[in-house]
């Protein structure tokens, strides 16, 4: 395993992207994999290990470690996400949170029970913030679930660091910064 001092500091930071920046999210995966543990929760079935994988390549040596590394849980409910953050006790991991949202929109919810299950989760995130960096991705809600808009601004309100689609500069700053010596991809 490389023993780098992961750079990124403590804190929640939100990227709001269409698709919830997938690629960049699983790009910053890798880069935070390379220099040690990485936790991944999945809202949205947004990891794909494949370019994980094919970045982390490029970054270490140490491959098979670097994967194994990673633990991935996957949400299919916006219980289920809630679950899964009570459940993260690890200090010090960076945690990354693949479209939290996604889950959120389920209409099959009452929006008043969302919104009060994504507090929960906001108090968990900002929990495990305060011990490692946690990067959450999510996307605009789609037309057909506009009314569910409330969640995307409420988990915005929560964030200190807020980087949305068209901050490219600010999102490359972001992956620059969980290790100095690796350039963002173009």
């Amino acid at each position: 395993m490389n023993i780098i001092p992961n750079p990124l500091p403590c804190g929640l930071r939100l990227v709001i992207a269409r698709h919830a920046a997938q690629p960049r999210m699983l790009e910053l995966a890798a880069r935070l994999a390379a220099l040690g543990s990485l936790r991944v929760l999945d809202g949205g079935n947004q990891f794909n290990p494949l370019p994980v994988a094919r970045t982390l390549r490029s970054l270490t040596l140490q491959l098979e470690s670097a994967l194994a590394g990673i633990r991935i849980s996957r949400a299919f409910t916006c219980y289920q996400a809630l679950a899964l953050l009570e459940q993260e006790t690890l200090p010090n991991r960076p945690v990354l949170v693949l479209d939290l949202l996604s889950t959120f929109y389920d209409e099959s919810v009452p929006l008043p029970e969302a919104r009060r299950l994504l507090g929960f989760c906001l108090k968990h995130l900002r929990r495990l913030s305060a011990s490692a960096p946690v990067v959450v991705s999510a996307r605009p809600p789609k037309p057909v679930c506009a009314d569910r808009a409330p969640l995307l601004e409420d988990l915005r309100a929560a964030c200190p660091l807020v980087f949305e689609e068209g901050d490219e500069a600010e999102v490359d700053s972001l992956l620059s910064k969980s290790n100095p010596h690796l350039a963002p991809s173009v």
